[in-house]
Order: structure tokens, then C-alpha cells, then sequence
């Protein structure tokens, strides 16, 4: 039987390290242009690799838990949370 940190590691080694916006929204439940639009003001954390827009899981459930803010720069906030 696998040890407990052992099943953890392979969990987080088979996440995705970035997100699309299609899982983004999926996770979130939010619509596509909600999701742009908190991208483009910087309210939602995102990465951006070259003209793809990706999304970190964790920054994602720091932002939930941050009540989901909407207010620009809050993605900034909420990645150097995450960051500590």
C-alpha cells in the first residue's frame, strides 16, 4: 500500500501546472467574456506566454478565497498571496 505523501506527490504531479481559459471557466463556473473581462482588467491572477492567456490552479482557489475580487490589480494581490 502507497504511503500517504506518496499518493499526494503523484496527485500534484499529474495536475496541470497551467490552465486554459476553457478550464478556467469550467473550474469557476463563470462565462468565457466574464473571464476575459477580469483577465483584461487584471482582477483574476493570469499568465500570459506569448499570445496565450493561462491560469494556476492554486491562484485560482487563493482568489476564491479571497472572496473573488473584481476590482483591477486584485490578481496581483492574490498571486503574491500564493506566493508567501
Amino acid at each position: 500500500m502507497a504511503s500517504n505523501s506518496f499518493t499526494k506527490a503523484v496527485a500534484a504531479l499529474a495536475a496541470p501546472l497551467l490552465i486554459n481559459s476553457k478550464e478556467a471557466c469550467a473550474i469557476l463556473e463563470i462565462s468565457p467574456r466574464k473571464l476575459w473581462s477580469l483577465t483584461n482588467c487584471n482582477a483574476i491572477p493570469s499568465r500570459k506566454i506569448d499570445s496565450m492567456v493561462r491560469y494556476l490552479p492554486a491562484e485560482l482557489a487563493a482568489w476564491c478565497e479571497c472572496g473573488c475580487p473584481t476590482n483591477a490589480g486584485a490578481g496581483d494581490q492574490v498571486r503574491k498571496a500564493v506566493q508567501k
